[in-house]
């Protein structure tokens, strides 16, 4: 399965972008799906930018899996949260929710999945280069 059809069996079961980012990652990393579901659920409170239009949950759990997967991230202040924040501003152009929606609700079902499958994309490479999964996942397919 290939990271868009990941992202829409993601949302078909019913997680929101924050949620999709993080149960992807840690299945490419082996976490086994009874040791996800809270880790998974609790990514729920970012949705939609924190519920708020703010910080885009994508962005926000795409760096929570990158302190759990990197120990030495936590304590450098130049780490692989720089590379994924930089290269996301330069993608999509903004970090908050309503400014990368332009205040078009209806844009957030175009958009968002393009958002999550890219933003999960690059949190692969930068996971593998970390080696916190394997370059030739079994479950990643770009």
């Amino acid at each position: 399965m290939d990271t868009k059809e990941r992202v829409f069996e993601n949302k078909r079961k019913g997680h929101c972008c924050s949620e999709s980012i993080m149960n992807m990652a840690l299945e490419d990393m082996g976490w086994p799906p009874e040791e996800r579901i809270h880790l998974v659920k609790s990514m729920g409170a970012f949705c939609g930018g924190l519920h708020e239009g703010l910080a885009c949950g994508t962005l926000c759990a795409a760096k929570a899996v990158l302190f759990l997967a990197e120990e030495d991230y936590i304590t450098t202040k130049e780490g692989t949260g720089a590379e994924l924040m930089l290269w996301f501003k330069e993608r999509f152009g903004a970090w908050d929710c309503s400014d990368l929606l332009e205040g078009d609700m209806g844009r957030k079902l175009t958009l968002c999945p393009i958002i999550i499958e890219d933003t999960y994309k690059k949190l692969h490479e930068i996971l593998e280069d970390i080696g916190a999964v394997e370059e030739e996942d079994k479950h990643f397919q770009p």
